[in-house]
């Protein structure tokens, strides 16, 4: 439980930078939760790019993390003072909206408890790279150069937040970081729904979104697809606020939050064109002028916003983009069959690209999802099919509707023709969640349907919180003090015990090369993901055993940690597998732990 402390300095720090230069994205009189909500959003943003600089000087190391933020958080203490005084200032609840609090209460509480555990078995990526990479800077002390995996290269405005809690080594404090996340984005399609639709469309809209299992599931992870989702609802609420009253900060903040978005993953980049078209077309429909200015000044903000990172990895790989674009860009460190088996991997998700697949995206995202996720249980739900009827039949009588839909279209358009991970439709999902709630309140011919939504969408969240049962009570014991980290992780992340081994046993410097596993978070020794696929070192082919074994010392290898269920069985083996088979056989690689994972010498 102590990890929840370690997010409070979190939010005073982004709340605390958001409030000093607040006019870069909203009016001073902003109503009270917009202001909550927008600037430690935004301050988080902002928050990242201070660890972004300090990683680049070097100086990303020891508990300086931590002690920066506890700092920056000082300017964020009225923002406690502020926030209780609103509080005390609301009226009386009525039983309606006591119903809400309960609701939204019960999600949070349920995703709160797997969310306070350390990362397990489940949370794959975060153990790979969201979680990992990071720890490398603060052991290193900033950014270098890392050759085992190309997500290294990816942008991390996110996994800079997680540094704080890394610096003491509490992944539970850094999975918090995108938990805060995910609460803020409900709180943002809430806002944008009230603000720019309908006051009572708020509940609606939050519960479309947060009841989704997909993103219940993401509350739970040191993942990164909650923030890119609120900083794309934040970009379209600050474009419509310049919509409603032309001034240039509203436009600086969409620019800001589009960049944000771009910060914390590469998919972010269409949002920022996304939204300046939706301007120029809206500008255009409304007054017959064309404001390419504005829309020009949109995509710049954004790209100065996210640029650190692009230049980072520019800096590094020779590629802006890496690894992705390959026969563009080029890229170091990678070649064309990296590309092609990559993109191959990518492909796999989804019932195909052709129109008719696309045609049944809201029936197979809902009953056939299992194609459109690499982790059992990431339901979608329902939310998309629900939509189908409303988009057909809405009245678009308001030209901010007509361009969410289009919005909405132009996100699902993209992702469709890209991989199709249901996990990266969540900024759209959280936009077709504001447009359920507009059309809901804003057509008086819905109003019967209203009541049948709130209950379709309470059903996919208690189905949501069953789906997440399992996590929640296997979490439970750890969150309560019944065990302790070790006994916990021995028992749900199966190369644990393998890595502690390693840990205990091996020198401080030895060399791990990983084999059927990638997940190497929680390992403290100088470690490579030595499968074929990941990176160009250990993509090759060896014709020998001895060969193979020959290439391990040349790159300084001295133990091999297997993940016994990822790797072909003997009989199946082929290439490295076989190498490594033959390699035991012979006692060149030597048994020295043995469990699911095991932990073979090299002699």
């Amino acid at each position: 439980m102590s990890s929840i402390w370690l997010i409070i300095p979190v939010i005073l720090a982004g709340g605390g930078i958001g409030r000093l230069v607040h006019r870069l994205w909203r009016d001073s009189d902003a109503p009270a939760l917009d202001r909550y909500v927008l600037d430690i959003s935004m301050g988080m943003g902002l928050l990242s790019l201070v660890y972004f600089a300090m990683a680049a000087c070097q100086i990303l190391s020891g508990p300086w993390p931590l002690i920066l933020c506890a700092v920056l958080s000082i300017p964020g203490i009225p923002l406690i003072v502020d926030i209780a005084r609103w509080l005390r200032t609301r009226s009386k609840f009525t039983p309606v909206t006591v119903l809400w609090i309960i609701l939204f209460t019960g999600i949070a509480a349920a995703m709160l408890i797997p969310a306070l555990a350390p990362p397990t078995s489940a949370d794959w990526d975060s153990l790979a790279y969201h979680l990992a990479v990071p720890k490398l800077y603060l052991q290193h002390g900033g950014f270098f150069y890392i050759d085992l995996a190309s997500h290294s290269n990816f942008p991390f405005l996110v996994e800079m937040l997680y540094t704080p809690a890394l610096s003491i080594g509490d992944a539970s404090g850094a999975k918090l970081v995108h938990y805060l996340y995910g609460v803020l984005l409900a709180f943002s399609v809430a806002l944008l729904a009230k603000r720019h639709f309908h006051p009572k469309a708020a509940p609606l809209a939050a519960l479309a979104i947060a009841s989704m299992p997909l993103v219940m599931w993401e509350a739970t992870t040191a993942y990164i697809d909650l923030a890119t989702a609120l900083y794309a609802v934040l970009g379209v609420y600050l474009l419509l606020e310049y919509l409603d009253k032309p001034k240039l900060h509203f436009l600086i903040g969409c620019g800001i939050a589009a960049g944000f978005a771009a910060s914390t993953k590469l998919t972010g980049l269409a949002l920022f064109p996304l939204l300046a078209i939706w301007l120029l077309i809206d500008r255009f429909y409304a007054n017959r002028t064309i404001q390419w200015k504005q829309s020009l000044l949109i995509c710049g903000v954004a790209l100065l916003a996210c640029s650190p990172w692009y230049i980072k990895t520019f800096i590094y790989t020779g590629s802006p983009v890496y690894p992705f674009f390959y026969p563009i860009f080029g890229g170091k460190d990678w070649s064309m069959s990296l590309a092609d088996n990559y993109s191959m991997l990518q492909a796999k998700f989804g019932q195909g690209h052709d129109f008719a697949s696309f045609i049944l995206l809201p029936y197979d995202l809902t009953f056939e999802s299992w194609s459109f996720y690499d982790t059992p249980g990431l339901f979608p739900g329902p939310i998309f099919l629900i939509a189908v009827p409303l988009l057909l039949f809405a009245r678009y009588r308001s030209s901010k509707l007509a361009g969410l839909a289009m919005f909405f279209m132009a996100q699902l358009v993209i992702w469709f023709c890209l991989t199709q991970q249901s996990r990266y439709l969540i900024p759209a999902f959280a936009i077709l969640a504001v447009i359920i709630a507009a059309i809901a309140y804003t057509d008086e011919r819905m109003k019967y349907i209203r009541t049948a939504l709130i209950a379709a969408f309470t059903a996919t969240a208690v189905f949501g919180i069953l789906t997440e049962s399992d996590m929640i009570k296997i979490a439970y014991p750890y969150v309560v003090g019944h065990q302790t980290q070790q006994q916990y992780l021995s028992r749900y992340l199966s190369i644990y015990p393998a890595q502690e081994w390693i840990n205990s046993h091996t020198p401080s410097d030895a060399k791990i090369a990983m084999f059927g596993d990638t997940r190497g978070f929680y390992l403290d020794r100088p470690y490579f993901w030595a499968d074929p696929g990941h990176n160009l070192k250990f993509t090759r082919d060896f014709d020998s055993a001895d060969e193979f074994l020959a290439y391990l010392k040349t790159q300084g290898i001295s133990y091999a940690m297997i993940n016994t269920y990822m790797i072909p069985s003997r009989k199946n083996a082929t290439g490295t597998a076989k190498h490594i088979h033959d390699l035991i056989d012979d006692g060149r690689l030597q048994m020295v732990f043995e469990g699911s994972a095991v932990v073979l010498k090299v002699k």
